[in-house]
């Protein structure tokens, strides 16, 4: 098969240097608007670079659009309207109105073989407990908590680029709520701030504090999930979900590597196995899966485990806690629909 990366950024080279991996024969092509960084990357995994998008589009079976999140009202429509299978990043825009047009035209193109990169949908721990939920072996949900901690501090500049801290990182949380429930945000009340200035755990200064936030989210059976973020863990990359039922209760993301560690423990401290140090090392798994699944989806053998209403409903999520923060007022989500 002939995949298409556009982008050959940090997410892009990811994506693609795990489908290099694979042993399916894949053929990769590259672009990128900065030519050099196409050529970079397709002489890293065996491809071809390619000045001009719409010749790769014309060129490949499928295409994984992985350009930042401003620059996906372009290449997105394109992709799709080719009528190719579309990996398309998280999230699909920085605010719920344009990923609502994004999906729109997706939907207009008939285009039912697009993917949205909430990669927590293919890691083994969300998988195994989603199953367990489902059988019902928790009980009845009562409270999930999700924590999502950094481990260094983003560049300076990156929260306003990205979208902010519910858009960029907490909208993972906000999915994975989704998707293991089988449940829809109906209200969240959020808050976030800008907390120190202490120095990373790399010695280099934060950049004028630490972004940190909170959001409660109320689902549609009255389950709540508490959600804490921090772009900033002197010890480690902790991103984990504990889920806590009638019967039950267990934690996603909970090994030898997280870095949580006791006042009580000997020592220096420094875990025998280190701890994470950022997603892709903590998602690794994830992120090849999340690959399996689109060649699968590409050669029509299942479908979109992230289909793009899903990713819109997440959107609107994070765009309501970004609602909530500015105002300090509880934002109410309209009532989820049965077909969502």
């Amino acid at each position: 098969m002939r995949i298409g990366i556009i982008g050959a950024g940090r997410m892009g080279a990811w994506h693609a240097r795990n489908l290099a991996s694979f042993d399916d024969g894949h053929t990769l092509l590259v672009h990128d608007a900065r030519y050099e960084a196409a050529e970079s990357l397709a002489k890293a995994v065996d491809g071809t670079a390619h000045h001009r998008a719409d010749e790769l589009l014309e060129a490949v079976d499928a295409v994984v659009v992985a350009v930042p999140a401003a620059m996906r009202t372009a290449a997105f429509p394109r992709a799709v309207e080719a009528g190719l299978p579309v990996f398309c990043e998280k999230p699909l825009a920085h605010t719920a109105e344009a990923a609502r047009a994004l999906a729109a035209v997706a939907a207009a193109a008939g285009n039912h073989r697009v993917q949205v990169g909430f990669q927590r949908r293919c890691d083994p721990g969300h998988r195994a407990v989603r199953e367990r939920l489902g059988r019902g072996d928790l009980g009845r949900l009562l409270m999930i908590r999700c924590t999502a901690f950094d481990h260094e501090p983003p560049p300076a500049g990156y929260d306003t680029s990205s979208g902010g801290i519910f858009a960029d990182c907490l909208i993972h949380d906000i999915d994975a709520v989704h998707w293991l429930t089988g449940q829809r945000t109906v209200s969240v009340l959020a808050d976030e701030a800008r907390v120190g200035g202490e120095p990373s755990a790399g010695g280099g200064p934060c950049g004028g504090g630490v972004a940190v936030a909170t959001a409660l989210l109320t689902l549609a059976d009255g389950t709540r999930a508490v959600l804490t973020a921090s772009r900033f863990n002197p010890y480690g990359y902790d991103h984990r979900a504990e889920l806590l039922g009638t019967r039950d209760s267990l934690t996603i993301g909970l090994d030898e590597r997280t870095p949580l560690r006791s006042p009580f423990t000997s020592g220096t401290g420094t875990p025998v196995h280190p701890a994470y140090t950022g997603f892709t090392d903590r998602f690794a798994r994830a992120y090849q899966e999340e690959m399996r699944a689109f060649v699968r989806l590409a050669r029509g053998e299942e479908p979109s485990v992230c289909p793009p209403a899903e990713a819109v409903l997440a959107q609107e999520v994070a765009d309501a806690a970004a609602r909530s923060a500015a105002t300090g007022a509880l934002v109410t989500l309209p009532a989820p629909r049965g077909d969502a």
